[in-house]
């Protein structure tokens, strides 16, 4: 079951229409009727008293309460998030606000919700959104499910609500939405959240930042997957890619690879991930191979795996990621430690002569983002001091990250600006 909460079983995040300066109309009529509904439909499908089913900021807050505190409180405490899709919602700093206060909330799921990717966010569509208008923080949370009908995806909640005709559509929709948000209510923990008020967070539908304009660097990922796991070993870690391994579960709520990305991208690079089955780009660049050693019990990777440390470059640097907490990692650690030596010589033996051993067995996610950058500057190091063309008679000039600028009479075919 889920946690209890003194918190709402729900909390309606929309983008408010603005008035049309006239007062003929209240303009969040609408949207007040679809709370209305959601809440008539929880209080009799769960146990929650009163006013306990939701929050929507014009119905729940009294006049003369301090309102950034009322949302604050009640985006600290409720159990689901729900937010209501719309092409003025995704242009809300306020609704971008408020969904980076909850998703700061650790998820938990339980039963079959522990395998894969948790969330406590339920969208709901009010009025059709294209798939260009969504920021790239939602684009992976569903929110067309068959159940609520073919007319509520084409016309969104609104439509249904304005055309008297669609009336069953809307009531099935607003119905099987209640029950959705239900469960997830039930099968979700959410730890509790800060007060913290919404005029200090982030805009999460923010525009994305330019892309860095440094370098490229390939982030290779080569991990199991659910339906692809050795015999015994636990699916908490993995998802359905091996892009979704999360070695740091529960520390951590995101795949490692996106962790990775992140820091790589605060370095000044552009990063470009694959997983290790996927044909190569013709990028040149340093590399950074995230390895989860469970996969050495394959044949078939520890042979690929062989053949990569055949032509392995030293600009590649290897990065083996692992959970103390993991329950299946204590017995099996020796022997797949001696299967990252044994299928990678060459990649293990570059870490431990250039002083990142560390690397080849990261326990925690503290010490992968303090590591990781390491690795980085060294795979960058290497690549640049291979890509120095050497003057007629000359050999190859040492060159260190960092330094004001390539060696005299060198002609650079790469190069990290700012640095």
């Amino acid at each position: 079951m889920g946690t209890a909460s003194k918190g709402p079983y729900f909390f309606l995040s929309y983008a408010h229409t603005p008035s049309d300066g006239l007062g003929k109309s209240e303009p969040n009529l609408w949207v007040r009727r679809l709370y209305g509904d959601l809440c008539a439909h929880i209080r009799e499908m769960t146990t929650v008293q009163g006013d306990l089913a939701g929050f929507m900021d014009s119905t729940s807050i009294r006049t003369g309460d301090d309102w950034p505190t009322a949302l604050a409180e009640s985006l600290a405490a409720c159990r689901v998030f729900v937010p209501l899709y719309s092409p003025r919602y995704f242009i809300s700093p306020w609704c971008g606000k408020e969904w980076t206060v909850f998703s700061r909330r650790q998820a938990t799921g339980q039963g079959e919700r522990r395998i894969g990717a948790t969330s406590a966010v339920v969208p709901a569509l009010w009025s059709p959104v294209r798939d260009h208008q969504l920021p790239l923080c939602v684009r992976n949370v569903q929110y067309t499910h068959s159940e609520l009908g073919h007319r509520y995806q084409e016309y969104g909640l609104y439509g249904l609500v304005k055309v008297s005709s669609f009336r069953a559509d809307y009531q099935r929709a607003v119905l099987h939405l209640a029950r959705r948000i239900v469960e997830i209510g039930e099968t979700v923990a959410v730890e509790p959240g800060t007060h913290a008020h919404l005029q200090g967070a982030d805009d999460a539908f923010a525009p994305e930042p330019a892309l860095p304009t440094g370098p490229t660097l390939r982030i290779t990922v080569a991990a199991g997957a659910l339906g692809r796991l050795p015999e015994r070993r636990s699916p908490l870690y993995y998802g359905p890619t091996p892009l979704h391994w999360n070695p740091y579960h529960p520390e951590s709520a995101y795949p490692l690879v996106t962790l990775a990305a992140n820091i790589v991208e605060g370095l000044n690079y552009r990063v470009i991930v694959r997983e290790l089955d996927q044909e190569a780009d013709l990028v040149d660049g340093p590399e950074i191979l995230l390895l989860d050693r469970w996969v050495l019990r394959d044949p078939k990777h520890r042979a690929r795996l062989r053949e990569l440390d055949t032509e392995h470059r030293s600009s590649t640097g290897l990065v083996v990621p692992w959970n103390s907490a993991d329950p299946d990692g204590s017995a099996g650690q020796h022997e797949l430690a001696a299967a990252v030596d044994e299928a990678l010589p060459r990649a293990t033996s570059l870490q431990r002569q250039g002083g990142r051993a560390g690397a080849l067995s990261i326990p925690d996610l503290g010490s992968f983002r303090a590591l990781l950058p390491q690795v980085v500057e060294a795979a960058a190091n290497s690549y640049l001091s291979s890509a120095w063309t050497a003057l007629p008679g000359e050999s190859t000039p040492r060159f260190k990250l960092g330094a004001a600028g390539p060696p005299p009479g060198a002609s650079p075919t790469w190069a990290r600006p700012g640095l």
